[in-house]
């Protein structure tokens, strides 16, 4: 009694964030021959492979629970003395399966025996959840490109992979440490999932840290309805997967996938171009191996998988053509101009007006150089030295643009993936294990094709790793009652440095007197920006970041008669850290303004060049990045209980309750923003109301009154009785979930369920105050003349002469960014809820066959969406819809907050500013967005439908098949912005979202062919045709879904119906882009006019097309018993189908409107070789 006490305060006290179940149940009602239950029978599974055990008994009512059984297969044995036995032998259990088995014992000894061997319920009739279960022939045998197993998630009813941008970048989906979150669940935002590993979190942002290899696997079960409580922290469905475990039996593998472009296609957009296939090379290989270091009791399995890839990276850029490299621009004239770039003396400026003539809007006017060359002692140093780091043109080298080519330009992807599992049967009564999962990755990918120093990308490579520990420990308190109790910590870093050469400092350039930033104290080249051209020596900056968590969980099973329970608790901490160090290292813009000849003013491609700016060392703009580094702390906190409850031999019903308490995230040093005060008043309040009606008094009527005062301003986390938390609590996630399983008919049920949510949180945490520029000062005369000259202050040698400037934080207050524009997160912000519901028909068919059809909704509300709350009142917009008075709110007027605002700042440094500004609800901000205002909305509808077929008992003798086949008819709605605005007194528009896809039909098979030994075709077949003949296997996989909503036009109206109807929709005509009609059928919008029109349209959709994939293998069995070899081929893409990108769609005006680009999105067809080794 004592130990059950203080197990029992164990459940209350300590458990972890996503308590959630990967392990499966046996449940049901023992009845004699007259269908009385029978009390007291003993229940015995032993998973086969492991000869492990559990036992349970029969309540009063006959009602039995055996909670806790690893996935697998069992044999369930029940006894009972004066009733002969009963043996359920070859019975399978999938991740998280709740399977129903009634027995109905024979009177007789117990030497007498009845045994059925793999008869099972396929349907599920103890629960109202869906999903759908991949096992390891699934996992292993479905074409997957990159193997990597999340991507079977596609192959279930409700769920897309919305990402369509594929090609050589880290997240294409398709590599193992993809922590791509890109997947769709029942109408859950993209990113609102939980991805479980062994039933912990292995992410805390809707994502996966980690993507176990398939051979590492033993099942994944994709939850797209869940209404059990032990399941939370979601907005749209919970992916559990299970790890493989030793077994007595030593068993392994040893594998290797290769690629290579001599196999593959060549892209669309490389035909084009009459370029071929870039260089690919890839090799994915590792193996497992699993045994028994005591039979029964000690088991180990070990995981290993590599990845080593070469991508092509095709570029093509521009590049600063040789003639023009010393000075001389007489010589060069770009292809399609009439003569040379003409460049202009910066150090020749007038001011316009007098005798000095300009075109309009000039300001200044400036002298040609002599003879269209820069004397040589007028050359920098630094800049001739920056420009030599171009290669030289090697494609049409009279042309400016796109005149360098590099096909043979390489991105390079490695991995490692160990995995390591200890499983320890103490004894009956008691269980544990450990498990280790690491990885860890990086990727190069160089974007301009240049050599170091000059190339520009994730250099030296982008690293993630991840590593995962986990311990789990099984207690049988009574055979009604078991506790269980899981641990793990999880670490996921990500660090992107993007510096072309980490020698390469910036004396090397000859800049010598540039401040060194504290935030990155490595001396690096800065980037250097040339306008028209290709940017130079990378970003230089380094991004690091990190999340970590510790979760416990604790729970506790128990069968009290018809009721199955399970209640518990959860906790986490968690830990984000921060450092994006940003430009420290500086970035510079030569954007050819100086050598133009008006200032302000250009006359096209042949008026001033950036190559000559870089010559005469002019920096346009520039500024070095200081940016600080945070450390976020948050819990999370929750408690669940749920009642399986067997109301009849029909009907089951969930009911759960489950309580989230999501604790608010904090700065541990305090730096960030903590939402805006609407009321407090600007010091320098009343010298600028001053100034206001000096001004209105001057302007007369039409200029605005002035405000009781200048208000507004960020408000920051611990300071001035804030508090240290960025947001405020959220009480109210109470998540009620019930659910009923009806069985109509044999083998068919009817089940539906109801469920509430809560995701996680949504925040930003912005950081405005913590993070500055110290800008390059250009010119000391208003653009007359460059700052710069060859050496000196503000010289490329000495750019910074004044220092770093460092962040003020919170220190300035609500002055902070004070004459510019804001954002911040709404601290009220609630936690947003969805509420999920589905009702579903099941029936399974002969053969091992399963179908099913389904009506799905969700709701998700208090979603965030940002508002703009500083712009005009409703009543000036409305007044802004006639012509007559767009002027009136356009018209420049004077600037009473001019010099009295933060420097640098709009408001700040201009003498003028329009009317609409002096309108705003707060003047001293140019615009104040809230991000998160909880007023969105989203929902979804959906037909969704289920052909399954499995793979049961004996796979050889008739040709097994496994088949799986899902379509969904869905739309899923939001409810956000109107007219392309974000005000806060806008009615908001229904529209769909820019995840909706109205059809999704996947399927794949795996068929096993019937020829050679022990099949229905040459079963008795001469070793030397089984060897041919046998052994062989076709499987396939294809998807096709509706394209995405495109954009519609923003600023313009059509006026000739529907855009889509009447024409024949071709590539060259995706919706209504008739030249000759033009003026007929747009108008431009005039300023302030409200648009009619949503942000996308339904019926105007992205180019889609059939995904097909198909793979072919042979199998050798080995002349050492169970060691087999098998070969396969596997094409994806098979039919080499291009996905084209979106024809532009926002601009009527422009040459490519509705023309689908010739580029592809996704990869043209790959083929892959692979060999496999089992024992």
């Amino acid at each position: 009694m004592f130990r059950t006490c203080i197990c029992s305060v164990v459940v209350l006290c300590f458990s972890p964030v996503f308590a959630q179940e990967f392990r499966a149940s046996i449940l049901g009602q023992v009845l004699d021959p007259s269908g009385l239950p029978v009390a007291g029978v003993r229940i015995r599974a032993t998973k086969i492979d492991t000869g492990v055990s559990r036992e349970t008994e029969t309540t009063a009512e006959g009602f039995y629970t055996l909670p806790g059984l690893d996935p697998g297969r069992y044999n369930v044995v029940y006894t009972k003395e004066g009733f002969q036995t009963v043996r359920r032998n070859e019975i399978v259990l999938q991740v998280a399966e709740k399977l129903n088995m009634d027995i109905r014992l024979e009177v007789g000894s117990l030497a007498q025996e009845i045994t059925v061997v793999g008869e099972q319920e396929l349907v599920q009739t103890a629960t109202a959840s869906r999903g759908v279960v991949f096992d390891p022939i699934k996992m292993q045998e479905i074409p997957l490109n990159g193997r990597q197993a999340y991507m079977l998630m596609r192959l279930s009813p409700g769920v897309m992979f919305v990402q369509r941008t594929f090609g050589a970048t880290g997240f294409s989906g398709t590599r193992g440490w993809d922590v791509n979150g890109s997947f769709v669940m029942n109408g859950g935002r993209s990113g609102s999932n939980q991805f479980l590993l062994n039933g912990s979190p292995i992410s805390s942002n809707g994502t996966f840290n980690l993507a176990p290899n398939v051979e590492a696997i033993q099942e994944m079960k994709v939850m797209v309805n869940t209404y059990d409580a032990q399941y939370g922290r979601s907005g749209g469905g919970h992916v559990n997967t299970t790890l493989k475990s030793g077994t007595n039996d030593m068993h392994g593998t040893l594998f290797n996938f290769w690629r290579n472009r001599i196999l593959d296609a060549n892209t669309r957009q490389n035909n084009a171009l009459g370029v071929g296939r870039g260089f690919r090379n890839q090799h994915q290989f590792g193996g497992t191996l699993g045994f028994a270091l005591r039979k029964n009791t000690d088991f180990v399995f070990f995981s290993f998988e590599g990845w080593r890839e070469r991508v092509p990276f095709p570029s093509n850029v521009s590049v600063p053509p040789m003639e023009i490299r010393q000075g001389n621009f007489s010589g060069f004239t770009p292809q399609g101009q009439t003569g040379p770039i003409a460049v202009y003396d910066p150090l020749t400026s007038r001011p316009c007006g007098g005798e000095v003539t300009c075109v309009s809007g000039g300001v200044f006017r400036r002298d040609p150089f002599p003879g269209n060359m820069i004397p040589a002692a007028r050359i920098s140093p630094i800049g001739r030295a920056i420009l030599g780091y171009y290669p030289a043109p090697n494609f049409q080298p009279q042309s400016l643009v796109n005149n360098f080519t590099r096909p043979d330009n390489l991105g390079k992807y490695r991995y490692e993936q160990p995995i390591a599992r200890y499983d320890k049967v103490i004894n009956d009564n008691n269980r544990l294990y450990f498990m280790f999962t690491f990885q860890d990755g990086s990727e190069f990918r160089n974007q301009n094709g240049f050599d170091p120093p000059a190339q520009t990308g994730n250099m030296p490579g982008t690293v993630r790793r991840n590593q995962n520990y986990l311990v789990s420990y099984d207690r049988i308190l009574s055979p009604s009652r078991v506790l269980h109790l899981q641990a793990n910590y999880d670490r996921f870093v990500e660090n992107f440095p993007d510096v072309s050469d980490p020698g390469f400092t910036r004396d090397k350039l000859g800049i010598r007197q540039m401040p060194q930033v504290d935030t990155f104290p490595t001396n690096l080249a800065p980037r250097v920006n040339v306008s028209g051209f290709a940017a130079l020596f990378g970003n230089n900056y380094l991004n690091e970041s990190s999340r970590q968590q510790i979760n416990f969980q604790a729970n506790m099973t128990e069968t009290r008669g018809k009721h199955s329970l399970k209640y518990g608790i959860e906790l986490a901490q968690l830990l984000f850290h921060n450092r994006a160090a940003g430009r420290a290292s500086g970035e510079f813009t030569f954007n050819g303004q100086w050598t133009r000849q008006f200032f302000g003013v250009s006359q096209g491609v042949r008026d001033g060049s950036s190559v000559a700016d870089l010559l005469l060392g002019n920096i346009w703009s520039g500024f070095l990045a200081f940016n600080d580094t945070f450390l976020r702390r948050e819990s999370y906190t929750a408690g669940f209980i749920q009642d399986d409850w067997r109301v009849t031999r029909r009907l089951t019903l969930n009911l759960g309750l489950r309580y989230d308490v999501q604790w608010p995230q904090y700065e541990i040093h305090n730096r960030v923003n903590r939402g805006f005060d609407y009321t407090a008043v600007h010091p320098n309040s009343p010298q600028i109301l001053d100034r206001w009606r000096q001004i209105a008094a001057a302007q007369g009527a039409g200029y605005p009154a002035p405000p009781a005062a200048i208000v507004g301003g960020l408000k920051f986390a611990g300071v001035n009785g804030e508090p240290r938390r960025t947001y405020n609590w959220d009480l109210t996630n109470i998540q009620p979930r019930f659910g009923f399983a009806y069985n109509l008919l044999d083998k068919t049920v009817f089940r539906g369920g109801f469920g509430i949510f809560h995701r996680t949180d949504t925040r930003r945490n912005l950081t405005t105050g913590f993070s500055i520029n110290t800008d390059y000062i250009n010119t000391f005369d208003a653009g007359q003349t460059p700052s710069s000259r060859l050496t000196g202050p503000y010289s490329l040698e000495n750019p910074f002469p004044d220092g770093v400037v460092r962040p003020f934080g919170s220190q300035l207050g609500i002055q902070t960014n004070f004459g510019g524009s804001i954002s911040f997160d709404n601290p009220n912000r609630p936690i947003p809820r969805t509420r999920q519901w589905s009702l579903t028909l099941e029936r399974e068919l002969p053969w091992a066959m399963v179908i099913e059809a389904s009506y799905v909704g969700s709701r998700t509300t208090q979603e965030g969406r940002g508002i703009q709350i500083g712009d005009m009142a409703r009543e000036h917009w409305d007044r802004a819809q006639d012509p007559a008075n767009v002027s009136f709110y356009q018209q420049a007027v004077p600037n009473p907050f001019f010099g009295q605002a933060r420097p640098g700042t709009t408001l700040n440094t201009q003498a003028n500013i329009s009317r609409r500004d002096l309108l705003r609800a707060f003047p001293g901000f140019t615009g104040v967005f809230d991000n998160i205002n909880p007023s969105g909305r989203v929902w979804y509808h959906a037909l969704q439908t289920r052909f399954e077929k499995r793979m049961l008992g004996d796979r050889s003798r008739f040709g097994a098949t496994t088949w799986i086949t899902a379509y969904t008819w869905s739309k899923m709605m939001e409810n956000f912005l109107r007219n392309d605005y974000a005000f806060a007194w806008q009615e908001m528009r229904n529209q769909v979202t820019a995840e909706d896809r109205t059809h999704n039909f996947t399927t794949a098979a795996i068929w096993d062919l019937p020829f050679g030994r022990n099949r229905r075709f040459g079963a008795n077949a001469p070793k030397a045709v089984d060897f041919l003949a046998g052994g062989w296997t076709m499987n396939m996989n294809l998807i096709y879904q509706s394209g995405v909503p495109l954009a519609a036009w923003r600023d313009w109206e059509f006026r000739c119906g529907d855009p889509r109807a009447g024409i024949e929709v071709t590539e060259n005509r995706w919706f209504f882009n008739d030249r000759t009609r033009f003026s007929d059928c747009w108008r431009q919008l005039r300023p302030f006019e409200y648009r009619d029109l949503p942000n996308r349209f339904h019926q105007i959709r992205s180019h889609t097309a059939p995904q097909f994939d198909f793979m072919v293998s042979k199998r050798f069995n080995l002349p050492r018993e169970g060691w087999s070899v098998e070969f396969r081929g596997e094409a994806f893409n098979a039919f080499n189908t291009p996905l084209r990108g979106d024809p532009p769609s926002t601009n009527p005006a422009g040459a490519d409107f509705g023309v689908l680009p010739v580029a592809q999105l996704n990869f043209p067809r790959n083929i892959q070789l692979g060999a496999r080794i089992r024992f």
